[in-house]
C-alpha cells in the first residue's frame, strides 16, 4: 500500500484563482463609474453578509465574483440579463446563487481551519506575498480601486485559502489508496454483430446480439485470419486497422497486467491467435505488459479521485452541519449587486 499523492479538491472559488494569477484583460469600459452595489462608498466599508459571525465586505465578494467569472471564461461584454432557467430567470441571478455558495462554504471551511488551529508558517506566508505580488502586478489598477481590491483585503483571502488546503490536508493524511500495474495493447476486432447508426451493437426486443449471417460471420473470419497472418509478419496494427476499416471496433487498449497475463498469456511484442467470442473474431498483440507512464497516470487519477471523494464527504458534512439563512445577507447590498458590473 503506497500513501496517495495529496491532490487539493478546494471549491471552485479557490481553483479559479490560478486563472486571475495569470492576469487579466483591461475592460474598454470606464472604471471611474461606481459598483451598483456600493451606493457609492468604498466597497471595504459595505457589508454584504456574514457566515458565523465571520463579516464579508463587497470588496471581499468582488475578489470573489471575479475569480468566478474568470474560472467560468465569460467574456467580456456577456449580457447578464439574459434568460437562464426556469430557477433563475437570468444569467446574473444563476451567477449570484452560485457565488453566494462558494463564499458561504469558502467562509466555512475557513472558520473550520480555525477551529481546527490551522494556521500559516513563514515560508508558507512568503509564498502568499508572491502570489498577491503577482496579482497585483497583472491586474488591472483602476479596476482593483474601484472593486476595493487591495493588499489587505488581498492577504485575508488568501490566508483563507491557505488554509483551507491545509484543511484539507488533514482530510487525507491517513488515505492509502493501492496502486496496480497497467499494461498496453493493440487490437484488431472483425465484428460477427451488427451495428445502428451511432456505432454501437444493434441489439433485438429481448436485449440479445443482431447477428451477421453466417455467410457474413466467415467473410468476417476470413479476414480476421488473413490480417493476423499479416500482423505477424510484422505489418503495423494501425495500418492494418484502417485498411480493414476497423477504427470504430480497434485500436490501443490498455488493462491491468494481471488481467492481461491472465487473458492472453502472451509477453511483450507476442500476437494472439484469432479468439472468437459473442461479439466478433479479435487479435491481439501485446505492446508493453508493464507500461510505467500510463501506470502513473492512472494511478495518480485514481488517487486524486479518491482524494477527493474523501474532502467531498467531510465538507458535505461541515457544511449541513453549520447554519446558514437569509438573514445573514444584507438584503439591499446583494438585491444591488450585478455581475454586469464586472463586464
Amino acid at each position: 500500500m503506497k500513501k496517495a499523492k495529496h491532490f487539493s479538491a478546494v471549491v471552485a472559488i479557490v481553483l479559479s484563482m490560478a486563472l486571475l494569477l495569470a492576469g487579466c484583460k483591461s475592460s474598454n469600459k470606464p472604471s471611474g463609474v461606481a459598483q451598483a452595489a456600493s451606493g457609492g462608498k468604498d466597497p471595504s466599508e459595505v457589508l454584504v453578509l456574514s457566515v458565523g459571525g465571520d463579516e464579508i465586505y463587497l470588496n471581499e465578494v468582488n475578489y470573489y465574483a471575479l475569480s468566478l467569472l474568470s474560472g467560468m471564461s465569460v467574456p467580456e461584454g456577456t449580457d447578464m440579463s439574459q434568460y437562464y432557467s426556469e430557477s433563475y430567470p437570468t444569467m446574473d441571478d444563476a451567477f449570484k446563487a452560485q457565488l453566494l455558495v462558494q463564499m458561504r462554504q469558502s467562509k466555512i471551511l475557513y472558520l473550520k481551519a480555525q477551529e481546527e488551529g490551522i494556521t500559516l508558517t513563514e515560508e508558507e506566508q512568503k509564498e502568499m506575498e508572491g502570489l498577491i505580488d503577482e496579482f497585483i502586478a497583472s491586474y488591472d489598477r483602476d479596476k482593483m480601486e474601484k472593486f476595493g481590491i487591495d493588499r489587505e483585503v488581498l492577504t485575508d483571502i488568501y490566508t483563507q485559502i491557505g488554509m483551507i488546503r491545509k484543511l484539507e490536508q488533514t482530510v487525507t493524511e491517513e488515505i492509502e489508496v493501492e496502486n496496480q500495474s497497467y499494461g498496453t495493447f493493440e487490437n484488431l476486432v472483425f465484428l460477427k454483430v451488427k451495428l445502428d447508426e451511432s456505432g454501437n451493437a444493434l441489439l433485438d426486443e429481448e436485449g440479445n446480439y443482431v447477428y451477421l449471417s453466417e455467410e457474413e460471420q466467415a467473410e468476417q473470419k476470413a479476414l480476421a485470419e488473413e490480417a493476423l497472418a499479416r500482423v505477424q509478419a510484422g505489418e503495423d496494427v494501425e495500418t492494418l486497422i484502417e485498411e480493414y476499416d476497423l477504427t470504430a471496433t480497434s485500436g490501443t487498449m490498455h488493462a491491468t497486467t494481471d488481467s492481461m497475463k491472465t487473458t492472453y498469456q502472451l509477453e511483450d511484442g507476442e500476437v494472439s491467435e484469432v479468439m472468437e467470442s459473442d461479439f466478433g473474431y479479435t487479435i491481439v498483440k501485446i505492446t508493453k505488459l508493464e507500461d510505467d507512464e500510463y501506470t502513473e497516470m492512472v494511478n495518480e487519477y485514481n488517487s486524486s479521485s479518491v482524494i477527493q471523494e474523501a474532502i467531498k464527504e467531510q465538507e458535505s458534512v461541515w457544511f449541513d452541519a453549520f447554519p446558514v439563512t437569509d438573514e445573514d445577507v444584507v438584503g439591499d447590498v446583494w438585491e444591488a449587486f450585478t455581475f454586469q458590473d464586472f463586464l
